[in-house]
C-alpha cells in the first residue's frame, strides 16, 4: 500500500518540482533584467567599474541575457581588457546573432589586434543587419584604407557622407584614401571640404600636399 501510495506520489512532486524550477527561472529572468538596466545606466553615466559589477549579476542570473554580455564586453573595451571582451563580444553574438552592434564591436576589437581582414568580415556581417550602420561602414573604411584596398575604402566613406554630409572626420579619410590611391585633386577637394565643417587641424595636411 505504501508503495502504490509513492507511485500516485511521485507524478505530483515532479510537477510541483518542474513549477518551482519554472518560477524561480521566471524571477532569475526578472532580477537579470533589472541588473542589465542597472548596468546600462552607470555605463551611460561613465561608471564603468559600477556597471561591470550590475551586468555581472545579470549574466549570471540569466546566462542567456546577450545584452548583458554585449554591453560586458564594451566596458572590457573601456578598461583595457581586450581577451576578456573578445570572449564578452562572441557569447554575445552566440547567443544573438542579429546585433549589429556585437560585430561592430568586434570587428573594431579585431582590427585593434591587426586583423584588418577579419575586422572586414565582422563590418560587412554588421552592414548586412543595418544598411544604415554608418560606424560599421566608416570603420570597414578604415580596415580597407590599412589594407590599402582603396576604392573599396573610398566607397565606404563615400556611404558615411550621404547619411552624414557633416561628417568632417569621413572627408578627411577618404581624402587620404584618395591621396594614396594617387586621386591628388580629389583628396585636397575632401580635405578642404572637412576644413570647412570645422576640421581645422586638416589645414596643416592641406599646405603639406595641395599646392
Amino acid at each position: 500500500m505504501i508503495t502504490e501510495m509513492r507511485k500516485k506520489i511521485a507524478p505530483i512532486l515532479i510537477v510541483i518540482t518542474n513549477c518551482t524550477l519554472y518560477i524561480a527561472n521566471g524571477f532569475s529572468q526578472i532580477d537579470s533584467a533589472g541588473s542589465l538596466k542597472s548596468g546600462i545606466t552607470q555605463f551611460n553615466q561613465g561608471n564603468y567599474e559600477g556597471a561591470e559589477v550590475e551586468l555581472t549579476k545579470a549574466v549570471e542570473l540569466n546566462p542567456k541575457n546577450s545584452d548583458a554580455f554585449f554591453y560586458l564586453a564594451e566596458v572590457s573595451v573601456i578598461m583595457n581588457e581586450t581577451k576578456k571582451a573578445m570572449l564578452n563580444y562572441n557569447k554575445a553574438i552566440e547567443l544573438d546573432a542579429k546585433n549589429p552592434k556585437s560585430y561592430k564591436g568586434r570587428g573594431k576589437l579585431k582590427a585593434k589586434f591587426e586583423d584588418y581582414l577579419g575586422s572586414v568580415d565582422d563590418f560587412s556581417k554588421a552592414i548586412d543587419l543595418d544598411k544604415n550602420y554608418s560606424d560599421a561602414y566608416f570603420n570597414r573604411a578604415l580596415s580597407y584604407l590599412t589594407l590599402k584596398e582603396y576604392k573599396s575604402s573610398i566607397a565606404d566613406f563615400s556611404e558615411v557622407i550621404k547619411m552624414n554630409p557633416k561628417d568632417f572626420q569621413a572627408y578627411s579619410q577618404r581624402g587620404a584614401a584618395k591621396f594614396q590611391s594617387g586621386d591628388k585633386k580629389g583628396a585636397c577637394t575632401d580635405w578642404s571640404k572637412a576644413g570647412e565643417l570645422g576640421y581645422f587641424k586638416i589645414y596643416d595636411t592641406i599646405k603639406k600636399n595641395c599646392r
